[in-house]
């Protein structure tokens, strides 16, 4: 069949099963808020004194305020992504590797940035919309420039702004990246393009706009109660940052996605070898192979084998070395690539990306998994250029082959599969605990129970435990504000009732 009528088929099929699984997401601590009055309460005021996510605050507001809303964002931005990747790519295959690779989310990403609404309005909007202009600008690292049209201004002035009103560390790199693509423009092709100009003077205001919220000014000075920037110590808080939480969600849990970058490394040795004339080009490739290799089996072996909770530092510090020595191999070895394969700038774009994304974070506290969905996205990207540069004879035989067609449909099938028994199950008892609430509430009752959801590994917040969570969880459902809610301690499996021990015990 044509590809012209194919690839809309696929692509709403992929965009009506990611609506089906998105539907089933329950809300979840900061949603409670963002959809009560305590958000409008926020909204009246502008978010002053709140943060400036201008833009990612609206689209909470609106995802909160009704599930088809909520779904039908979830699902374009998740499919969008989906799109820019085969679009940036240029090649079909990108579309099936990109939403296996998406499948095998690590799960304390998923649960963070795609399951939770508060999340997802900010971590997965805003690397949806910045891959919107990457794929705008991605032609400039082709031989010839791309032409500049007048037209494209005014919309890239518009996503420029927007994209810079919804998370901070992703502020921060859309203005880097506008900055580097007119620089790289000019050393490259001796010309300035409006239209990167006008991306730059969006984000740039934006960013200003952000930063004028009068929180970063509570946060800079260390004024703020949950959020703080590092300032006496700022670099045994960075070492802390990194070592405790960065090295893992950056690198370390991304399992499957490591072993795919490793196998594109192993593809793409074999080919350039014969090219590589220099001795020491030949050893350094493989010392990269080796570092690449070795990490894949700690990491394989580290986050599937030993709890977060239970690492000492000893190992968390060889895991945060460990880390390190990835990066540099993976940077080292796709720039021997580069060089034999004329793409050099196009690897070190995907590798310097994903650095600049996660320095902001060094310096900041709290951080959490969320943080990491874009550097995930990256890693995928980098993964797929890798790929495309594999000769044309490999590429045929191995990803446009049926056999590599079937091995990924089937892989997504039993993921979806997977998520959407594990989420109708969390769906179902969420629906029968808020209905067990309000059944006691209309029978005069003062205080009610509430019990914990299935499988609470994959969402975040799911039962309120405690002030604000129980005041906003009667808020957004619109209980009685007298109403005193118990978190159930010790519930029997076998009446559908979790144990709530079993759910901390799965959440750590």
């Amino acid at each position: 069949m044509n590809e012209k009528i194919l690839r809309p088929m696929r692509y709403g099929l992929c965009f009506l099963l990611t609506a089906v699984l998105c539907w089933l997401f329950p809300y979840s601590g900061d949603d409670w808020a963002w959809g009560s009055e305590i958000g409008m309460e926020r909204l009246h005021v502008w978010f002053d004194n709140y943060n400036g996510r201008y833009v990612g605050n609206l689209i909470e507001m609106a995802m909160t305020r009704s599930n088809h809303a909520k779904t039908l964002i979830m699902a374009f931005c998740l499919t969008g992504i989906i799109y820019l990747a085969e679009r940036i790519i240029k090649k079909k295959w990108a579309f099936y590797i990109s939403c296996l690779a998406l499948l095998l989310l690590p799960r304390p990403i998923l649960r963070q940035a795609i399951v939770w609404s508060a999340g997802y309005s900010n971590y997965v909007v805003s690397i949806f919309l910045t891959l919107i202009f990457i794929a705008f600008l991605y032609p400039i690292f082709e031989k010839d420039a791309p032409k500049d049209k007048l037209w494209h201004s005014l919309p890239l002035l518009g996503l420029g702004f927007a994209s810079a009103l919804i998370v901070e560390h992703m502020t921060i790199y859309n203005v880097v990246l506008a900055v580097g693509t007119i620089l790289y423009t000019i050393v490259a092709h001796r010309k300035i393009l409006l239209s990167h100009v006008s991306y730059l003077l969006g984000s740039a205001a934006g960013t200003a706009y952000m930063f004028s919220n009068q929180a970063y000014h509570s946060i800079a000075n260390n004024q703020d109660e949950y959020r703080q920037v590092a300032q006496d110590g700022i670099i045994g808080q960075s070492i802390q940052n990194y070592v405790q939480i960065i090295a893992k969600h950056l690198c370390l849990n991304n399992i499957w996605l490591n072993l795919a970058i490793l196998i594109a490394c192993i593809l793409l040795f074999r080919q350039c070898i014969p090219l590589w004339n220099a001795k020491a080009q030949r050893i350094t490739a493989k010392a990269c192979l080796a570092v690449l290799a070795f990490y894949n089996i700690w990491a394989f072996l580290s986050s599937s084998g030993i709890g977060d909770n239970v690492k000492r530092e000893p190992l968390l510090y060889a895991e945060a070395v460990l880390s390190i020595l990835y990066l540099i191999a993976c940077i080292v070895f796709s720039a021997l690539v580069g060089i034999k394969k004329n793409c050099l700038w196009k690897m070190l774009f995907w590798n310097g990306s994903i650095l600049c994304i996660t320095a902001p974070l060094l310096f900041v506290n709290p951080i959490g998994e969320r943080c990491f969905f874009a550097t995930y996205i990256l890693f995928i990207l980098l993964l797929l250029e890798l790929l495309h540069q594999l000769d044309a004879e490999q590429i045929t035989e191995i990803l446009e082959g049926r056999s590599f067609r079937f091995l990924c449909i089937l892989g997504c099938t039993a993921g979806l599969a997977f998520y959407l028994n594990v989420y109708s199950s969390i769906s179902q008892a969420d629906r029968n605990r808020l209905a067990y609430i309000q059944k006691e509430v209309a029978s005069g009752k003062t205080s009610a129970e509430i019990i914990h959801l299935p499988y609470e590994s994959y969402i975040w917040g799911a039962t309120p435990e405690y002030e604000p969570w129980f005041e906003r969880y009667k808020l957004f459902h619109g209980l009685p504000k007298d109403l005193e809610i118990k978190t159930v301690l010790e519930y029997s499996d076998k009446d559908g009732k979790v144990n709530s021990k079993e759910a901390n015990d799965e959440n750590k």
